[in-house]
């Protein structure tokens, strides 16, 4: 009997986690989406210049740019970087397949947990993944620089960008800003061993 009733206040819990959630998500994209129709070409323009398909090669070209020119702090951000959002974008396909939330161009109903193909869901956003895991190496190897700061500012940029278009839900991007950051710190850790391991 006990456990009914503590399984059923977990469960109550639970549901007014998600409806708190799910009615701020609807606030934010609303406001987002208000905005966005008054600068559309910033609000379109950003989603490219987050994409894995732009950061990935601009980040290699970094690291050789860093090996060729002796600058070995270019070349370590640079590797933390890729690895950063490399290991950010496995853990998040593999969250998308699990939770399978539906995009807000899909319905506009931020409820929709678990309606969606796990390949292309919402939840967690992978612009957000892979501008926050940049931001982290920036920030583990800049410290507080203009380079951090202009990285903040281009992430949290994105983030509207990505509520104003309408491809994500504000809690998807919050969860996938923590991922990045987590894989930052993995990458970070992982670096440094290897570092180690090859001196």
């Amino acid at each position: 009997m006990l456990w009914e009733i503590r399984e059923m206040s977990d469960e109550g819990f639970t549901d007014r986690v998600l409806d708190g959630v799910n009615g701020l998500d609807g606030t934010a994209r609303r406001k987002a989406v208000a905005l966005g129709a008054e600068v559309p070409a910033l609000r379109d323009g950003l989603q490219v210049p987050s994409s894995r398909m732009v950061l990935m090669p601009a980040l290699g070209a970094l690291w050789a740019a860093g090996l060729g020119m002796e600058k070995p702090g270019w070349s370590r951000l640079a590797r933390q970087g890729l690895l950063a959002i490399a290991l950010g974008t496995v853990a998040g396909k593999g969250i998308k397949r699990v939770v399978c939330r539906a995009r807000p161009n899909e319905g506009r109903d931020p409820s929709r947990w678990g309606k969606a193909d796990g390949k292309h869901a919402s939840f967690p956003s992978g612009h957000a993944i892979n501008v926050s895991a940049l931001t982290t190496a920036v920030g583990l190897n800049r410290g507080l620089s203009p380079a951090t700061m202009v990285s903040l500012g281009f992430a949290a940029a994105v983030g509207w960008s990505s509520l104003a278009t309408e491809r994500h839900w504000a809690s998807d991007y919050a969860a996938g800003m923590a991922t990045g950051v987590l894989a930052g710190l993995a990458a970070k850790a992982l670096d440094g061993w290897a570092e180690d391991q090859l001196s």
